[in-house]
């Protein structure tokens, strides 16, 4: 390790072996090391993904979500995340929808106590991975239900 003072700023210079036990196992560096931190050598970590609001906003474990961004026909309310992950993302919270009996201009708005699932993480250039699909299972006088709804990316 060196030091210098620069402009009354104390620069700390740390070398990593190229060579030696470390470098001949080919072990990669330790992400705990700064300074390997610091030099980019650290190991990749994966992005998790998000949802992509009405805004255009990626959001991560959002309370509450609107699915249906033209008329707000449905989204998700009071979602408490058990777990949000790479590959999928677990909820309980309530389904709100838009019965749309007989037609969605006089239907009425329900709310279902729901356990919802977000999956099919998309890869976006923009927003990097963003969940496509959220699945929400209910019961509806005692029947089981199950719906998904395409997310935006």
């Amino acid at each position: 390790m060196s030091l210098a003072i620069v402009s009354g700023t104390i620069a700390v210079a740390l070398l990593l072996p190229t060579s030696g036990a470390g470098a001949a196992l080919g072990r990669p560096p330790d992400a705990s090391n700064p300074a390997a931190v610091a030099l980019g050598q650290a190991p990749a970590v994966k992005a998790l993904p998000r949802v992509l609001s009405c805004l255009g906003v990626p959001e991560v474990r959002p309370a509450n979500y609107v699915m249906s961004c033209a008329d707000a026909n449905a989204s998700w309310k009071k979602v408490k995340w058990v777990n949000w992950g790479v590959k999928t993302a677990l909820g309980k919270g309530d389904l709100y929808q838009n019965d749309c009996q007989p037609n969605c201009v006089s239907g009425q708005f329900r709310t279902y106590a729901a356990t919802l699932v977000l999956s099919g993480a998309t890869q976006t250039k923009k927003y990097g991975p963003l969940y496509s699909k959220a699945t929400f299972s209910y019961s509806v006088e005692g029947k089981h239900e199950s719906e998904t709804f395409g997310l935006a990316t």
